[in-house]
């Protein structure tokens, strides 16, 4: 899995590893089709939201 770009970044997270990068990429196929990240949250059934108000951008939570 070396040889596809960005494996080695995504299993340098904590608690990735291969089978999950693995899936990830047999689920979203080619990262160029996504324009923006919260395409691929969509795609995984996440509904991020961020706490944020006027200039503050707060966290993202599930």
């Amino acid at each position: 899995m070396k040889e596809i770009p960005g494996t080695e970044e995504m299993m340098s997270i904590s608690g990735v590893g291969m089978v999950t990068v693995a899936g990830f990429l047999f689920e979203v196929v080619d990262l160029s089709n996504y324009k923006h990240p919260r395409q691929i949250q969509k795609l995984a059934g996440l509904n991020l939201k961020e706490n944020s108000s006027g200039k503050h951008k707060g966290e993202t939570k599930i």
